[in-house]
C-alpha cells in the first residue's frame, strides 16, 4: 500500500479474515488494510473503490451480513476492549441518500430502561463487551454531531411513549415517535429531541408555548444530555430527575421565530416516583453502572487518508474523548455532555492490538521469548504454514518470509532488531492467521 514519509509512523497491517473451524456457520470473509494513526486515537479501514461506492449507494451499514463481516475483520486486529465502535465515512459532505448518523445496538444488559436484555456481540467478533456500532456519514460528524445523539440511542428512548407531528396542507397528524422525545420536556432540550421544560407557558384550553426545539434532535453536539437521559445512561439517580411533561394528540402547531405554539389533548407529567413505577428499578443502579467507556474511531475510505485528513480526525477524536472541555463554545464532548460524570476513551489503541486465538494456536511454539538473537517457531504437527510477517510496535513491517511447508521448525534472526515489542503474523494454507507477541531484548 502506498505511503509517504509523513505516514511512516502509522499502523499499516494487512489483515486476512479467517473463518475458524469452530464457527457453526461461515461468515462472508473480507480483507482490508487497517492503519492506526501515530497518536493511537483513530484508525482507518481501506476499501476497494467499488466496495466503498456500494457501501454508500446501497447503505450497506444496514446490510447485516456485510456489516457483520466488516466488524469481524476489525476484530482480527483488535482485542475485545471496546464498548462502542464508530464508523466514519471519509466524505467532505454527507451523501444525499444516507442519514446523518445511525446507531445499531449490539447488546444490552441494563434493566429498567425499557429495553430487552440480549447479546448479539458474537456476530461482530466481540466476545460480549461490544454494546453498539455507529455510522457517521461525514468526516466532521464525530465532533460536530450527531455522535452524542447516536450514543444516547444505546439507552433511549424505549422508556416512555412519545409523539410528534407531520403536516400536509392544512392537516396536522400526531403520531408515535419513539425512539425520540418528540413533544417531551426536559431539564434542557434533549439529545433525542424535546423542549426545555423551563420554557413551558400554559395558555389555557390545552394551549401551550415553548421555546423552539427539534422533536428528534437539537443541534448536534451543541447541547448536554438532559437529566432523564443521564438517568437512563446510569449517571444519576432517578430522584435527580426533575418533573417533566409529555404531550400527545397534538392538534395544532404554530412555528414562530423563537417559540412554538401548540394545542395538545394529551398531557402526562412524569415524576421520579411515576417513572420508577413505570420502568421498575434500573439494574445496575447508578451507583454500580458503567460510566467509563472505550471507543474505537474507525474511518472508512477508498483512498489512503491525507495528512490533513488524519490530523483533523485525530484532533476530533482526542477532543471527543477528552476528560475536560473540548475548547469550543459551540460543541460538547462526551465528558461535558454528561456533566463530568462519564468518560469515553478514544486513545491508547496500541494497547488493544489483538492476539488471535485460532485453531492452530496450541500447535505453535515460539521461543526463546524474550530473545536478542535467533527466534525459533516450532509446530507440534504438520500445519502447512505459508508465510511469516513481523511488525514492530508502530505497525511497520520489518520482515516477510515465505515458509517451507514441510518443515516443522523455522528460525529468524532478530539480532539487528531494535529492542521492543513485535507482532509475529503466521498464515497457513487455509488463510488462518495467528498473531503472537514477541519481545526483543
Amino acid at each position: 500500500m502506498p505511503t509517504n514519509q509523513n505516514n511512516l509512523l502509522m499502523k499499516n497491517v494487512l489483515l486476512t479474515l479467517a473463518v475458524c473451524v469452530f464457527l457453526v456457520a461461515p461468515i462472508n470473509a473480507q480483507t482490508h488494510t487497517i492503519e492506526i494513526h501515530q497518536n493511537n486515537r483513530v484508525a482507518s479501514l481501506l476499501m476497494e473503490a467499488d466496495e466503498y461506492n456500494n457501501w454508500i449507494v446501497n447503505d450497506q451499514f444496514n446490510n447485516a451480513g456485510i456489516r457483520h463481516a466488516l466488524f469481524q475483520d476489525i476484530y482480527q486486529m483488535f482485542d475485545d476492549d471496546f464498548d462502542f465502535i464508530f464508523l466514519i465515512l471519509n466524505e467532505d459532505e454527507r451523501p444525499d441518500n444516507l442519514p446523518f448518523g445511525q446507531l445499531i445496538q449490539v447488546s444490552n444488559a441494563v434493566q429498567g430502561i425499557g429495553k430487552n436484555i440480549y447479546n448479539n456481540a458474537s456476530n461482530y467478533g466481540s466476545d460480549g463487551k461490544l454494546k453498539a456500532v455507529m455510522h457517521l456519514t461525514k468526516r466532521t460528524y464525530l465532533r460536530s454531531g450527531p455522535s452524542l445523539h447516536e450514543v444516547m440511542h444505546n439507552w433511549g428512548n424505549s422508556a416512555i411513549y412519545t409523539e410528534t407531528v407531520s403536516t400536509s396542507g392544512d392537516n396536522l397528524d400526531s403520531f408515535p415517535f419513539q425512539p425520540h422525545w418528540g413533544f417531551t420536556g426536559g431539564s434542557n432540550r434533549g439529545q433525542l429531541g424535546g423542549f426545555d421544560q423551563n420554557s413551558l407557558v400554559e395558555n389555557g384550553s390545552n394551549s401551550y408555548t415553548v421555546d423552539s426545539f427539534g422533536p428528534n434532535a437539537n443541534g448536534g453536539n451543541s447541547i448536554p444530555y438532559t437529566e432523564f437521559e443521564l438517568y437512563l445512561m446510569g449517571m444519576i439517580p432517578i430522584t435527580d430527575v426533575t418533573d417533566f411533561d409529555v404531550f400527545t394528540d397534538i392538534t395544532s402547531l404554530t412555528v414562530n421565530t423563537s417559540t412554538f405554539d401548540f394545542v395538545a389533548q394529551g398531557r402526562t407529567t412524569y415524576t421520579s416516583t411515576s417513572l420508577a413505577s413505570l420502568l421498575g428499578p434500573r439494574i445496575p443502579s447508578y451507583q454500580d453502572s458503567q460510566k467509563d467507556f472505550k471507543l474505537l474511531v474507525m474511518v472508512l475510505t477508498n483512498t489512503p487518508l491525507t495528512d490533513a485528513q488524519w490530523n483533523l480526525l485525530d484532533d476530533h477524536s482526542e477532543k471527543f474523548g477528552r476528560i475536560g472541555s473540548d475548547d469550543a463554545s459551540h460543541t460538547h464532548n462526551f465528558w461535558e455532555a454528561t456533566n463530568g460524570l462519564g468518560t469515553m476513551e478514544t486513545g491508547n489503541l496500541q494497547d488493544s492490538l489483538g492476539v488471535n486465538d485460532v485453531a492452530l494456536n496450541d500447535a505453535v511454539k515460539i521461543y526463546p521469548n524474550p530473545t536478542s538473537d535467533e527466534l525459533y517457531i516450532e509446530f507440534s504437527e504438520q500445519q502447512n504454514m505459508q508465510s511469516i510477517i513481523v511488525y514492530n510496535s508502530l505497525g511497520q513491517q520489518v520482515l516477510y518470509n515465505t515458509l517451507n511447508a514441510y518443515q516443522n521448525t523455522h528460525s529468524i534472526s532478530v539480532r539487528n532488531f531494535p529492542s521492543g515489542l513485535y507482532y509475529i503474523h503466521l498464515k497457513d494454507d487455509k488463510n488462518q492467521v495467528l498473531v503472537k507477541k514477541v519481545v526483543v531484548k
